[in-house]
């Protein structure tokens, strides 16, 4: 169902289309796995320890530039365990799910109600900017804001409004923002939690102080800025320049193939049409659930440079056209969309 026909005046999760799954298959993908991911999640910090250990090794040398780049790189895909992590869903004990999160939004800047409430707005509201709520996290919106779009790789607006949040829930203010999407019986949790966030990193703060030495700040609070360059060239290609306005998620969303390191720190969040039709199912099943379902959706595009092709094509034509957006090969639905794709790719090659 488009905008042109007129979304439904109440959007839940069940007007969403979905692709036939087994009930057998759909039991087998929503199990969780401690062991899993406590690899996954062992695996990412040991790289973030070891890179981290790299970059202070580098101290007081030039390798320490392309050290700390290395390390910021691999830091800010917290960002995409985090994101898991909002829907209880890599472990099977509830447990570890909230200690971990505790962790991982010291490193991203989140406090974990809000976030959880704030994503789940995402999901039921996913690309739509026609309905009341619409999607409140829209990546790039029509007619994009390159400023945005270039900020946007240093996490600038991302902090503002996430440390700016927690700032005001420590003090008991509830913004604007939370009051829409986080249940009052939630602000009490909500507020406490951002009194521990802030005083975290108040306490980096003062060792830095104490320290006289800037590395606490480098090391701990600022990773998640300097290097978020390559984990938002990955989220932004998750629906921008895709359909707006649309219960199907196969015309909002885009899936890509990435190679296996990219595809591990980024806790497989690449299979994002499937996320988002079966939320439930744990990020190390997507690719399971991909094969059971494939024959329903588009092709996935053939890595970053595939999908940011069509996307700088989407950009220079929407700076004529507003409007103008990328109509995926949805099996059964849009067998014409051939000339779309390969003028993209044209423009792609040509900025090359």
């Amino acid at each position: 169902m488009s905008a042109q026909q007129g979304l439904p005046p109440v959007i839940t999760m069940d007007d969403w289309y979905r692709s036939p799954l087994e009930r057998k298959v759909l039991k087998e993908v929503t199990r969780r796995n401690d062991r899993v991911a406590l690899l996954y999640f062992g695996g990412f910090m040991a790289l973030v320890l070891g890179s981290g250990a790299l970059a202070w090794l580098a101290l007081g040398t030039l390798w320490c530039i392309p050290a700390f780049l290395l390390y910021g790189t691999i830091y800010a895909f917290a960002e995409a365990m985090e994101h898991e992590l909002r829907h209880r869903t890599p472990f099977r004990s509830e447990w570890l799910n909230e200690t971990v999160h505790w962790v991982i939004c010291f490193m991203t800047w989140r406090e974990q109600v809000y976030s959880r409430w704030s994503h789940a707005q995402h999901h039921t509201y996913t690309h739509l900017t026609a309905s009341v709520p619409a999607d409140a996290e829209i990546a790039v919106k029509r007619p994009p804001s390159y400023l945005k779009l270039a900020t946007d790789f240093l996490r600038v607006s991302h902090g503002i409004h996430h440390l700016g949040n927690v700032v005001l829930h420590s003090v008991g203010i509830v913004s604007t923002s939370a009051k829409a999407v986080v249940p009052v019986v939630e602000y009490r949790a909500m507020c406490r939690n951002s009194r521990v966030i802030l005083a975290l990193y108040v306490a980096v703060g003062a060792w830095a102080i104490v320290a006289h030495s800037w590395l606490p700040v480098v090391f701990l609070l600022l990773p998640r800025a300097y290097g978020a360059w390559l984990h938002e060239l990955l989220a932004i290609t998750q629906h921008t320049g895709l359909r707006e306005n649309e219960l199907d998620h196969r015309f909002s969303t885009r899936t890509l193939r990435l190679n296996p390191v990219l595809q591990f720190l980024y806790w497989n969040m690449n299979y994002h049409i499937e996320h988002h039709m079966f939320p439930n199912v744990p990020f190390h099943a997507l690719p399971k659930l991909r094969k059971a379902i494939e024959a329903d959706l588009p092709p996935a595009y053939d890595g970053l440079l595939d999908a940011w092709g069509e996307i700088l094509h989407v950009l220079r034509m929407q700076r004529h056209d507003p409007d103008f957006m990328m109509t995926p090969a949805v099996p059964g639905k849009t067998a014409n969309v051939a000339r779309e794709r390969a003028d993209a790719h044209a423009f792609a090659v040509d900025a090359q």
